[in-house]
């Protein structure tokens, strides 16, 4: 197997040990609803709890990702920093020109720009789009609110007096008069909150917008060879979106870590507890699934960009041996200024020539989501095919 091949299967595990807390939800929380003293039998009853802990959980994942997506994009329109559309026809850009299109990118659909300012080195970015129109200046205005302090310390007030007044307040009209005003504003509200979803989605995610920052002092170290392979290094990081994937690991994990928790909690509440024995097994089983999923979220997320990087090495140095020597010769230098792990695992893997398999980390996060797996899964799946119920009752 190719070791691009072997790194994308191992980006796609780590995805898979990050969001797999979050696909087990619907199970575990079935589990929950057909136990205890009052379960629930009716089949939709069942699926639709189900499907509300996936919804809720999607949710604490989709907010903070829209609303950094709204915030960026103003910061990025209301920047003064000046950013030049490449034009490609220029005779300083026909060498790098030339490397997109071996990679299979046109430039003329390439969003690339250059710049003055003093970036470390090229870089691909994701630059959200806001919607178009009216619901664009809607995100606008709404994005400047949250900047000011003032209006988070008169919301919070707001709240707080009507928590401790509500009891003494009597309001002037009855609540039946407002279940009608009521539930027309919360219709609107979620008519504009799914086109918004609609936009954010189609220009964000269907149809990104990615930038290839190029320092303008980088001009003649990319007319060189090891220029050529750094070029080719960001171009992987901008066919597989890159970028993007970057900003759900911001996100993901912390939604993971949630439902490692609420898996295990519901694993827990499915096994049998009626003897001190059975009590020690399922509190050890808690113990395990919990440690196991939370080590292993936190060495995926921690992983994930190292395969990203390795990756795009594989494929920059893919070429011949020569581009191999000159990416890893490059990575010697930079690990030299500013050493990292990072850095220290990609060289590791550049000058082995891949050979050495995966970095460690990797091993062991899929051996904690193992152990994650079993914990969670064994109380449910005894519980739904009668083995569990037996030994309980």
């Amino acid at each position: 197997m190719s070791p691009v091949r072997r790194l994308r299967r191992a980006e796609r595990m780590c995805w898979l040990i990050l969001l797999g807390p979050v696909c087990a939800a619907p199970v575990t929380t079935g589990s929950v609803m057909v136990t205890g003293d009052d379960p629930l039998s009716v089949p939709a009853a069942i699926g639709g709890t189900a499907l509300l802990a996936v919804v809720v959980l999607g949710a604490l994942f989709l907010l903070p990702l829209i609303n950094e997506w709204r915030s960026d994009s103003l910061s990025g329109r209301e920047a003064d920093e000046e950013l030049t559309q490449i034009n490609w026809t220029e005779k300083g850009w026909k060498r790098i020109r030339d490397t997109f299109h071996a990679a299979g990118l046109d430039t003329a659909e390439l969003h690339a720009v250059s710049t003055w300012a003093p970036l470390p080195g090229l870089m691909v970015l994701h630059v959200p789009q806001p919607s178009p129109g009216f619901l664009g200046r809607m995100e606008d205005w709404g994005t400047r609110l949250q900047r000011r302090k003032s209006v988070w310390a008169v919301s919070a007030a707001c709240g707080l007096a009507f928590a401790l007044l509500s009891d003494r307040m009597t309001l002037p009209v009855d609540d039946d008069e407002l279940l009608v005003p009521l539930t027309v504003a919360v219709v609107a509200i979620a008519a504009v909150a799914g086109v918004f979803l609609y936009h954010a989605f189609s220009l964000n995610v269907r149809k990104p917008t990615v930038h290839v920052t190029i320092p303008q002092g980088w001009r003649t170290l990319l007319r060189s060879p090891v220029g050529t392979v750094l070029l080719r290094h960001e171009i992987s990081h901008l066919r597989h979106r890159d970028p993007m994937r970057r900003r759900y690991l911001r996100h993901v994990p912390a939604v993971g870590k949630l439902a490692v928790c609420f898996d295990s909690v519901a694993a827990l509440g499915v096994t049998p507890v009626e003897t001190s024995g059975q009590t020690i097994v399922s509190m050890t089983a808690c113990a395990l699934a919990l440690t196991g999923g939370l080590y292993a979220n936190s060495r995926a997320r921690r992983l994930m960009v190292t395969l990203m990087e390795m990756r795009a090495d594989a494929e920059a140095a893919a070429h011949d041996t020569e581009s191999a020597d000159r990416l890893a010769a490059f990575l010697a230098r930079q690990q030299d200024k500013n050493p990292t792990p990072q850095k220290a695992a990609r060289l590791h893997a550049l000058t082995h020539r891949w050979t050495v398999g995966y970095p460690a980390p990797y091993t062991r996060a899929v051996a904690a989501v193992c152990v994650f797996a079993v914990a969670t899964c064994v109380p449910a799946i005894g519980l739904w095919t009668g083995v569990l119920h037996g030994v309980s009752s």
